[in-house]
């Protein structure tokens, strides 16, 4: 199953090719920099939920494509060093979230995924929980934290070296085979 992803105004589009438990993941993360982002683009329509957290899909950067807008991508970076972090410039819609080009790992943000599938690819993929969830805004419900965070990291380190291994990091939506990101980073603060 492929799932289609579109900013919200529809100028960005994109695809997860090939969904499959094995290869997306869902999780939340409660981590204040995932919070600032959402400040700096004043998100509408629920990119933070009720605890603080963003909701993430996991995937190989070989899985996921943009297919129409590409000169909407915007990126910005908290700092020099912290994370590339993708919105559509056109209406500030996160996208994703990457590290770089070394570690293959695109997180999608629930708010890029067409809406109408969302139903369809939380049924078809694992929920991993929470992750930094010692920064959430309020204590989070059981139901909401998955395994223990040591299972959790775990399964995420085990899935980053199967997507390294296999090759699955190219071809990368984001960046240019050099490592270069393919817009120019924002950086908030040096």
């Amino acid at each position: 199953m492929d799932v289609d992803l579109q900013c919200r105004c529809g100028k960005i589009k994109g695809q997860i090719k090939q969904v499959s438990p094995s290869a997306v993941k869902q999780l939340a993360c409660y981590c204040e920099d995932c919070r600032k982002f959402a400040l700096h683009l004043q998100s509408e329509g629920g990119s933070i939920n009720q605890y603080g957290g963003s909701e993430l899909y996991l995937a190989a950067p070989a899985k996921v494509e943009i297919v129409e807008g590409k000169q909407q991508l915007a990126c910005l970076r908290l700092t020099r060093k912290g994370i590339y972090r993708w919105y559509s410039q056109c209406c500030n819609t996160p996208i994703a979230n990457t590290v770089g080009i070394k570690l293959p790992l695109v997180t999608v943000y629930q708010d890029f995924v067409a809406a109408e599938q969302t139903s369809a690819l939380q049924s078809q993929i694992e929920d991993l929980g929470a992750v930094n969830e010692d920064e959430a805004l309020k204590p989070l419900p059981k139901a909401l934290l998955g395994a223990s965070p040591r299972i959790t990291k775990f399964k995420l380190i085990v899935k980053l070296l199967s997507w390294k291994l296999t090759g699955k990091g190219k071809p990368n939506p984001f960046f240019e085979n050099s490592g270069r990101a393919k817009v120019k980073p924002l950086i908030l603060k040096s």
